[in-house]
């Protein structure tokens, strides 16, 4: 048996490194934006204010309140005891099987679980925004 030897040259690689920290979090920020624009067209509207409050904080697209999670369900939740979608403060509600009703009058695509719909028509253009910023960072 013979034995390999090799030498490996890492003159280089602390700025390789150092860029790639940088962009990371560039490229995922950049990803994070483009994803909520390209998702708002799948997010129920009927006013328009899930998607006014909707924010990106560093790499992830925040849709706030309690709100935000019932709709993207999609499923009808009631007070157990009066059966009804309205119930007062603090009163537990229970989901049933039953869908909600999402207008598409305001965004014509809306859905409930609508971060899937949007990448399954956007996850190409993604990842293209994050490897441009990665490429500009290495560029500089």
């Amino acid at each position: 048996m013979g034995i390999l030897s090799f030498m490996v040259h890492t003159q280089g690689l602390l700025e390789l490194n150092a860029k790639l920290a940088r962009a990371g979090p560039k490229a995922k920020h950049a990803m994070a934006v483009q994803m909520a624009k390209d998702t708002e067209q799948f997010v129920p509207a009927r006013t328009g204010l899930l998607s006014y409050v909707t924010r990106v904080k560093d790499d992830t697209i925040i849709y706030p309140g309690p709100y935000a999670h019932y709709l993207y369900g999609g499923k009808l939740f009631i007070d157990p005891n009066t059966g009804s979608a309205w119930a007062p403060k603090g009163a537990s509600k229970v989901i049933t099987g039953k869908n909600l009703n999402i207008s598409k009058a305001m965004h014509g695509k809306a859905q409930s679980h609508w971060f899937e719909a949007s990448k399954a028509q956007n996850l190409d253009k993604w990842i293209r925004v994050a490897g441009r910023v990665i490429r500009r960072e290495f560029r500089g």
